[in-house]
């Protein structure tokens, strides 16, 4: 429909008409700007100074490119909100350095400067991807803190004070996504992170800690990542901090602990792997896989913890422990489902067990609960009203499972009790109120006091007695007056 007034002004009216309309109703979206840190001067000789180029194109862009196979000096450049710093490479695993990395654009910290990517003024989110950096600085970091909502995505860390924070631990992450990604041959490789999820990272060969957590360091996620030859811990909680949650991850030849949680308020670890921590095995919290110092409200499910020769052929068999307790008491633990085994060797350690004990220090004596653990006592701190098997005899004898056991009934004389299975350094108080002399037996073939196996030891009515496991399948016994 419409007046004809020729075919040239037909023509001529349908386009202006399209053209009002089409813009009205679908207006052109401008995509975010991008140019690449080359277009903005950088040389990428692994010499120039290129800082003034990333900041430029930063300042310019949206989305800056940095191109593959090339080696950029840069310091403190500063991303700002929305920015997305991307290299043109592929993930490597490990630490490797500079002189050892090819596919991946390499930025190299600037002398002097503080960090490499100075974050700080990013509160709404910005992005690093893609890129290598190598500080070659011990002073330098390679990330800083101070960040809110950063995405840091197939990017490798190496030779840095931190490779995301400081080590001064006052810079703080928060909100951040740090995704397939390895910070490793740093002086610490992460440090203090908030609501933050961690996914799928290598924490490898830092000569500190692998991750720091300090006091406020709360509510973060780490999933899928491993924790390995990091000189001091794997993962360190220190100070108060609240409400953070491990799942999937391996703890492997860590010098320290594997796990450290000193004033920790509120961590769930689950489905996790502990492998030959402890390596330096000295100090209280440097021989055991975790290491627990006025911790409460922790919750350990599933996983394993295993004990081997470390490959760097330190230690006999490390760790010596599963858990050190310190003498500041920790509360409300739980522990079940954790599979504990040893080293099986039939002339040095034919038990399989722990070169000490499963269990260093003082357990906690509030809310502690242990279930479904092998080579670790299913464990209340007391337990009362303990019936003897009447019939007595080792096989079928009462198993008693706490720390202090009140055996009220015996219905006949030598009624039996057995404890639990003896690793060096475990102890266990039986007190016989019952009206009857009870036996108490070891499991298996576990002696008290050098008796036979079947004989198992009497415990008159009226006594209390302490077992202490001495090594070699032996307990020895205290007995009260």
């Amino acid at each position: 429909m419409g007046i004809y007034v020729g075919t040239g002004a037909l023509f001529k009216i349908d386009v202006l008409l399209c053209a009002s309309v089409c813009l009205t109703a679908f207006p052109v979206l401008a995509g975010p700007t991008s140019g690449s840190v080359t277009n903005y001067g950088a040389v990428g000789d692994g010499v120039t100074n290129d800082t003034a180029a990333f900041n430029l194109c930063l300042t310019n862009n949206t989305i800056c490119w940095v191109d593959p196979a090339k080696k950029y000096v840069a310091g403190d450049v500063q991303i700002k909100n929305g920015n997305r710093l991307i290299g043109l490479g592929v993930v490597q695993y490990g630490d490797q350095t500079a002189s050892t990395t090819l596919a991946r654009p390499v930025l190299i910290g600037a002398s002097p400067s503080t960090n490499v990517l100075n974050v700080s003024g990013v509160s709404l989110g910005a992005a690093v991807q893609g890129v290598f950096i190598d500080c070659q600085n011990a002073n330098v970091n390679g990330i800083s803190g101070g960040s809110f909502q950063l995405t840091i995505e197939d990017t490798t860390v190496v030779g840095c004070a931190a490779g995301l924070g400081d080590i001064t631990s006052s810079a703080y992450t928060g909100g951040a996504h740090i995704l397939n990604s390895t910070f490793g041959n740093n002086r610490r490789g992460i440090s203090n992170l908030v609501d933050s999820f961690v996914v799928n990272v290598d924490l490898a060969n830092n000569t500190g800690d692998g991750v720091y957590l300090g006091s406020g360091a709360n509510a973060n996620t780490i999933v899928n990542t491993r924790f390995e030859w990091n000189h001091g811990y794997g993962m360190q909680s220190f100070g108060g901090n609240s409400n953070n949650s491990i799942a999937n991850a391996l703890f492997d030849r860590n010098y320290g602990a594997g796990l450290r949680l000193d004033g920790t308020i509120g961590m769930s670890i689950s489905n996790s792997t502990f492998y030959r921590n402890g390596r330096n095995n000295v100090a209280a919290d440097q021989n055991a896989q975790i290491f627990l110092s006025g911790a409460r409200n922790i919750s350990i499910t599933g996983g394993q913890s295993l004990v081997g020769l470390d490959d760097g052929g330190t230690g006999t068999y490390t760790p010596a422990y599963v858990f050190s307790y310190d003498p500041n008491p920790s509360s409300n633990v739980t522990i079940s489902g954790f599979v504990t085994s040893g080293l099986f060797n039939a002339s040095t350690n034919p038990s399989g067990s722990f070169t000490t004990a499963i269990v260093q220090g003082n357990e906690p004596t509030a809310g502690y609960n242990v279930s479904g653990v092998n080579d670790l006592p299913d464990t209340t701190r007391a337990a009362t009203g303990i019936a003897a098997y009447a019939s007595g005899g080792q096989s079928n004898a009462t198993l008693l499972m706490a720390s202090l056991n009140v055996v009220s009934t015996a219905s006949s004389v030598n009624a039996s009790v057995k404890i639990v299975p003896c690793v060096p350094g475990r102890q266990q108080t039986v007190a016989n109120l019952a009206a009857n002399s009870i036996q108490v037996f070891g499991s298996a073939s576990d002696t008290i006091n050098g008796a036979a196996i079947g004989t198992g030891i009497a415990q008159a009515a009226g006594k209390i007695a302490t077992y202490f496991c001495t090594g070699a399948g032996n307990w020895s016994r205290l007995l009260s007056n």
